[in-house]
């Protein structure tokens, strides 16, 4: 694929031409759909998706924006991919059997959902960093750390924000205090961040921006390519904000997250009560696009970790194994995506959801050191 053809079709010209709006001394006008347009027919040569994310997130973008866009691109894919072998190392180190991490860095970039991370300039890898430093840092019962990094994640709040309420719900109360200090304070910083980028009245205009942004064109709300409760309800009853698809949706959620608390509390192995959390939070998220089950390698390791446990019986690991092989080989992505229904991805991975209280049941696990 030609470097010019995937620009075309990537994500990336949002961010950067957001950045670029920063650069001009523009940030007050970031959620300006006309001027968002402007810029990307400027920069960019094309009219496509508006940038959607808070005001802070385009600083980021900030280290490539002063490039061209192609060569902006270029440096982007390369720091994923520096995103991808930190994140890599952490969960070899920390999870996965003995294998050397370039290995898994390999097999980690035939992931359907990686692939198009990198090809669309997105910025799930960034946030799987995040997610992982903040795993660790739980693991050794670092709360205060672990807040901040998920503070750092706000840029995908929607994913975000159901993950820290389950940890507020079931941590200690010495961890969950500096959990909530932590995450409070770098919340705040961005949000006075944000407040310096583009005024206080950001608070609301951006709500406000994306409460209406499905009339926009090139959107980029597409509920069929959600692997959620919203895409998989949206599926199953063709409409998405009749009564019976809210109600269908709020059901699923809550029944998730109590059967997410009751695992919390039923079984003593942090790490797979972390993954059931993090695969939670991906199923009842209201926005996610297929570059975001990129988080689904963190579950993975853990799943896979457990799965290699004697303690474990042997349909126990092979029924774990089925569903890891049928959610991380291309086949079903790749179907998915070319019929429309990506959507569907969500059965297997509602599956992992619920194979992980059985596997939490027979694994007695030994604290972690």
């Amino acid at each position: 694929m030609r470097l010019d053809a995937s620009l075309q079709g990537s994500d990336f010209p949002d961010f950067y031409c957001a950045a670029r709006l920063l650069l001009s001394g523009q940030g007050h006008q970031l959620y300006d759909a006309d001027l968002q347009r402007q810029n990307q027919a400027r920069y960019a040569g094309r009219v496509g998706t508006l940038y959607i994310h808070p005001p802070f997130e385009a600083v980021v973008f900030l280290a490539v924006a002063w490039l061209p866009l192609r060569y902006a691109y270029r440096l982007w894919c390369l720091l994923n991919l520096v995103f991808l072998a930190g994140e890599t190392r952490l969960l070899v180190k920390h999870l996965t059997p003995p294998w050397d991490w370039p290995v898994w860095f390999a097999a980690c970039l035939t992931f359907v959902p990686v692939l198009l991370c990198l090809i669309q300039g997105q910025d799930s890898l960034l946030l799987l960093l995040l997610l992982v430093l903040a795993f660790v840092a739980l693991r050794r019962e670092h709360g205060f750390a672990a807040g901040c990094w998920l503070g750092l994640g706000l840029f995908k709040f929607q994913l975000v924000l159901p993950l820290i309420l389950v940890l507020v719900l079931t941590r200690s109360a010495i961890v969950r205090s500096a959990l909530m200090k932590g995450f409070g304070l770098v919340a705040l910083a961005l949000a006075v961040l944000s407040a310096v980028i583009s005024g206080w009245s950001v608070f609301l205009v951006y709500p406000k921006f994306l409460v209406h942004l499905q009339a926009q064109p090139f959107a980029g709300v597409i509920p069929t390519a959600m692997a959620n409760f919203r895409g998989l309800t949206y599926l199953a009853l063709h409409r998405g904000r009749s009564h019976a698809a809210v109600a269908a949706m709020s059901v699923l959620s809550v029944a998730a997250l109590i059967e997410t608390l009751v695992g919390w509390k039923k079984q003593d192995n942090f790490d797979l009560a972390f993954a059931n959390t993090l695969l939670f939070t991906l199923l009842v998220s209201y926005h996610l696009n297929p570059h975001d089950l990129t988080l689904l390698l963190l579950p993975m390791a853990v799943l896979l970790r457990a799965a290699g446990k004697s303690s474990v019986s042997r349909p126990g690991r092979w029924m774990t194994l089925t569903w890891l092989g049928i959610l991380f080989l291309p086949p079903l992505h790749l179907w998915t995506l070319n019929t429309g229904v990506y959507a569907l991805v969500s059965i297997p991975m509602l599956a992992l959801f619920l194979n992980l209280g059985m596997v939490g049941r027979e694994d007695k696990a030994r604290p972690v050191s």
